[in-house]
């Protein structure tokens, strides 16, 4: 499955879509900054910014003069991105995907120049993804233990980074399956009382970053994932 999934991505283009599914995208990326703008000011989102890694030639920590690798970028971004829970989400799948793969295509535009064309089928590749997972594995048991966008949204992710890079299908392959083996949020936090549901998207991100960059760098991982 993961291969074929693979194999189906790397296949499309954009204009495979209608104009009303490219221009809820570009909604989807506005919305996204939007809500990751407001929320640089809450102590979950100076949290993660605290704790990323700057590095000069790193990637753009939203809203700030920072610059941190891009996994912890990545990280920052998407739990600001997350830090209202205002952002879009995809009923069917229980998800917000949006805040884990906007966040992982941004890091990526900064090492890779991207065209415009190919930054939005990354997303829409990334959106129907993990939809479309998260759609066939939960239900209400599973999602009572378990945080829908933790397990599902790096899949997406690892997906559309590996189109946006134009990985080979044995590399995208493979982004998938690491990014399996990373899937992980526990829903806890409301019985708790815990802030750690606003990290979810930020780890669920950072590590997207990373099986890509291992899938890239000729990592194999499990395709019966």
């Amino acid at each position: 499955l993961a291969r074929r999934m693979a194999r189906s991505a790397l296949a499309v283009d954009l204009e495979d879509f209608g104009p009303d599914v490219i221009a809820k995208a570009k909604l989807c990326l506005i919305d996204f900054l939007s809500c990751a703008f407001e929320a640089g000011g809450h102590p979950w989102s100076r949290q993660a910014v605290d704790v990323a890694f700057p590095v000069s030639n790193g990637v753009t920590i939203i809203g700030t003069s920072r610059l941190a690798s891009p996994a912890d970028a990545a990280f920052a971004n998407a739990v600001m991105g997350h830090g209202l829970v205002r952002e879009d989400m995809h009923a069917a799948s229980i998800s917000h995907h949006g805040v884990v793969i906007w966040p992982a295509l941004l890091a990526l535009c900064e090492q890779k120049a991207l065209r415009g064309a190919t930054l939005l089928t990354a997303a829409i590749i990334g959106y129907e993804t993990g939809a479309r997972i998260g759609r066939a594995l939960f239900n209400s048991d599973l999602a009572r233990l378990y945080r829908p966008t933790g397990l599902v949204a790096p899949l997406g992710a690892a997906l559309a980074g590996s189109f946006a890079l134009g990985l080979s299908e044995q590399a995208a392959t493979s982004a998938i399956a690491i990014a399996g083996n990373t899937s992980s949020g526990l829903n806890e936090w409301p019985h708790g009382g815990g802030s750690e549901m606003y990290f979810h998207p930020g780890f669920a991100a950072s590590n997207a970053i990373k099986a890509i960059g291992l899938a890239a760098a000729g990592a194999l991982a499990s395709e019966t994932i």
